[in-house]
């Protein structure tokens, strides 16, 4: 018989975090359900990977059949993607959560960990700001996230699951690609590797925290690991290693050795100024602190992208 407290399904395994998540649980000795719409139907050794949509509630309850942990770490949209379009919140993201939280009544004793956002559920809230503050989303994207933790609340007040929400600051490290409006390391880094402009909205003064994404798996990890004392519980996910943009592409520039050519841009409104989180709870709940510098965690995602480019440039 399978032992379902050693085998965890992972929603969203071929995104950036999913896949550093699936090698080191791959590395624990774990059996891990590796669920995406882009993923490679393959099984090797503990890994199963399925190409499917985590919408699809039989195969979801195929698959919570044979574990007892489930890491949401899945998603359909951006701040920006859902900016003119709230409804996609609505229908990607929370229609999928509801699904899966609709088993729970069915196939009891479940543990989900859901990868919500820090920097889009507080809003404008004051620095070091804790998981009890209250939540006011300047996005469209942090109101689905904020709605999504109170749908996994209900779900464990009302059933035997337990959940546990992560607030990750804005996480980076190699194998993120740049995209438009998110995952701006990638995206500063790639501007000084190709030589073409970086355009910041706004001033760059909006301050944000970086977390090495080796960090964020190794509490994951905990999460998964460690007994649970509430049925229910949040955790801000940060370095304590804050950065405005112009000092971002500061440090982007001292990693690459490249200077970066700037351009302003209008700030947006879904931009929230200030993202600096208190984490003593994840302290005193896990044992938890990053250990990445920021410093150290460029120059890492630096040498990454160019052995990428190097290997991408030999199989042309």
């Amino acid at each position: 018989m399978d032992d379902l407290s050693r085998s965890v399904l992972v929603l969203g395994s071929t995104g950036f975090i999913g896949r550093h998540l699936v090698r080191e649980l791959d590395r624990a000795g774990y059996r891990i359900f590796a669920l995406a719409r882009t993923e490679t139907e393959n099984s090797i050794g503990n890994v199963h990977k399925i190409r499917g949509s985590a919408e699809d509630v039989d195969l979801l309850r195929t698959l919570l059949d044979r574990c007892d942990h489930i890491v949401h770490a899945a998603g359909t949209t951006t701040p920006s993607v859902s900016a003119a379009s709230p409804q996609l919140e609505i229908a990607g993201n929370l229609n999928m959560l509801a699904r899966l939280l609709a088993l729970s009544g069915e196939l009891p004793g479940k543990r989900l960990i859901y990868l919500s956002s820090a920097g889009a559920v507080y809003g404008d809230c004051p620095p070091q700001a804790e998981e009890g503050a209250t939540l006011r989303p300047r996005s469209y994207y942090g109101a689905g996230k904020a709605a999504a933790e109170a749908f996994i609340h209900a779900c464990t007040v009302t059933t035997d699951w337990s959940g546990v929400v992560l607030r990750p600051s804005n996480v980076y490290g190699p194998g993120q690609v740049a995209g438009k409006g998110f995952a701006i390391v990638p995206t500063v880094l790639a501007s000084a590797a190709e030589g073409a402009p970086f355009y910041v909205m706004g001033d760059g003064s909006t301050v944000r925290d970086y977390c090495f994404v080796s960090d964020l798996i190794g509490l994951i990890m905990k999460a998964i690991e460690s007994p649970q004392n509430a049925p229910f519980a949040v955790y801000n996910a940060a370095s304590g290693q804050t950065a405005s943009v112009l000092q971002l592409i500061s440090a982007c520039e001292r990693s690459s050795g490249r200077k970066i050519d700037i351009s302003f841009r209008p700030g947006r409104r879904i931009d929230v100024p200030n993202v600096s989180l208190d984490t003593k709870s994840v302290r005193s709940s896990y044992g938890w602190t990053a250990k990445v510098p920021l410093d150290e965690g460029l120059d890492r995602t630096w040498r990454w992208l160019q052995e990428s480019r190097c290997r991408d440039t030999h199989e042309e």
